[in-house]
């Protein structure tokens, strides 16, 4: 009787482990597919799945004003971490710092082009001094973006105005030179233009950060032999420390 009843134990784990396997290799089978976006059951999905939206999706949740893709712009007035530097002279002048948060502040509708231009005129003033390494950094930007258009001199002689050859070029607006246009605007005015754009000329916003704008600004005032003497003056708005 004791080697039936241990025959019977035998066969009884064995069944149960036949059982097991079966349930596993069922799982497993289960859990498998060749369609990568329908894997199958995932057991312990724990972070393999994230509940945010894709970038240009649509969501269910609305603006006011009916704008339902998931990439939204920030609240007015945002900022990037670092993006305003750490020099007191620069956080406590109302001026300055709206050089560093012009692209919040401003909306660059078309038909608010004139307004927004003399609002950058009246509310923004270059934060960078007139140094010789400002002023070098200043050449190389404009070397390299400028120089097509306005030639290196910034006579408006450009590579896409008149060609090697004395021959017009494909670019058939030519800017007006430095030394006639920069002395009738101020800084606010130059790096509107620059950041978003005039006539003919497209924005460099995207392309050069902030530093690097009021550098070639700097420059670009040097090449109409502007001095500090002459620069217009803008309302200075200090900011009460808190």
């Amino acid at each position: 009787m004791g080697k039936e009843k241990k025959k019977e134990s035998f066969k009884m784990k064995n069944t149960i482990y036949i059982l097991l396997f079966s349930v596993v290799a069922a799982l497993a089978a289960t859990s498998c597919s060749r369609d990568l976006k329908k894997p199958g059951r995932v057991f312990i999905p724990d972070m393999n799945y994230s509940p945010g939206y894709e970038t240009y999706s649509e969501s269910p949740i609305s603006t006011p004003e009916g704008y339902k893709m998931s990439a939204r712009k920030p609240v007015e007035g945002t900022i990037p971490r670092g993006w305003v530097p750490t020099d007191e002279k620069i956080r406590t002048n109302q001026a300055f710092l709206m050089g560093y948060m012009a692209k919040n502040h401003f909306t660059h509708e078309p038909a608010k082009w004139d307004e927004e231009y003399a609002k950058a005129a009246a509310t923004i003033q270059n934060p960078l001094e007139a140094t010789k390494e400002n002023l070098a950094k200043g050449k190389e930007v404009y070397t390299i973006h400028c120089t097509p258009c306005h030639g290196e001199k910034g006579d408006g002689n450009g590579q896409l105005v008149v060609l090697a050859d004395g021959s017009d070029g494909p670019y058939t607006a030519v800017p007006p030179a430095y030394t006639k246009r920069l002395p009738e605007i101020n800084d606010g005015n130059i790096f509107y233009s620059v950041s978003y754009g005039k006539g003919m000329m497209g924005g460099y916003g995207f392309a050069l950060n902030v530093e690097q704008r009021w550098q070639v600004i700097q420059y670009i005032k040097s090449l109409a032999g502007i001095t500090a003497a002459t620069v217009a003056v803008v309302p200075v708005v200090v900011v009460a420390k808190k």
